[in-house]
């Protein structure tokens, strides 16, 4: 069974945000998402190193994510 963020990948002809692959996932909840976002603003660190920083990710999720958030950048 595909996961919802690579079905969102296939039908996508744009870039898709990460974090938003990470919450259709249910990797991430959506106050952890504000959270890093708010602070990405202030630290312009990558939203990954974030979510892992926070503990909101684990690194083997967040590694799969990219990777599949890169075949939508090739697209």
């Amino acid at each position: 069974m595909k996961r919802l963020a690579e079905i969102i990948v296939n039908n996508s002809t744009e870039k898709v945000p990460l974090g938003t692959l990470l919450l259709v996932d249910e990797l991430i909840l959506p106050q952890d998402l504000d959270l890093a976002l708010e602070h990405q603003k202030h630290s312009k660190q990558l939203l990954g190193q974030i979510l892992l920083r926070l503990g909101a990710v684990k690194h083997d999720d967040l590694d799969r994510t990219l990777k599949l958030q890169s075949r939508s950048a090739a697209n």
